[in-house]
């Protein structure tokens, strides 16, 4: 009889993420033949977040702050390679998407709650409610993240 193995979730997203960086080294030497070097450090950065991300730890719980101090920093760099090409109203606007990202990353590293953002009456972005905090911690434990006494000591912290 056959046998067949079936990769579970984390050598899955394993395999995806390696292949995903593999693909994307190839799509950066392909756009320095070209000469596009804006395109370059936009894929290599890309490369990068999710290298960080999740290639670091099999899982990975990655907060709006984070993502919004990668995306940043990205912006930076993109700014950095508009200016250096000459084409200064591109870097510029690039330079000022990076600074509102820092303004959110600083926002979000204060505990601001995001406001609630609607976008064709679905909500978009909005604060979580107990609720939803209660299902994501009890998700979080039943997929084995985390532990009965971190489960306990979030809910507690929570005032759950």
């Amino acid at each position: 009889m056959l046998h067949v193995t079936i990769p579970n979730m984390p050598e899955t997203l394993t395999y995806s993420v390696l292949a995903s960086l593999g693909l994307d080294l190839v799509i950066a030497l392909v756009l320095a033949a070209r000469g596009d070097w804006l395109g370059v450090i936009l894929v290599l950065s890309i490369a990068g977040i999710g290298y960080w991300f999740i290639c670091r730890q099999l899982v990975a719980v990655v907060g709006a702050g984070g993502v919004a101090a990668a995306s940043g920093i990205m912006l930076f760099f993109c700014a950095l390679t508009e200016f250096a090409a000459g084409n200064p109203y591109h870097g510029l606007l690039l330079l000022i998407g990076a600074l509102v990202l820092g303004f959110v990353f600083v926002l979000l590293q204060q505990g601001a709650a995001p406001m609630e953002l609607r976008v064709g009456g679905m909500v978009v972005v909005g604060a979580p409610g107990r609720a939803a905090q209660l299902r994501m911690l009890q998700e979080l434990r039943d997929a084995g993240i985390l532990t009965e006494d971190e489960f306990a000591a979030k809910q507690a912290l929570l005032g759950l």
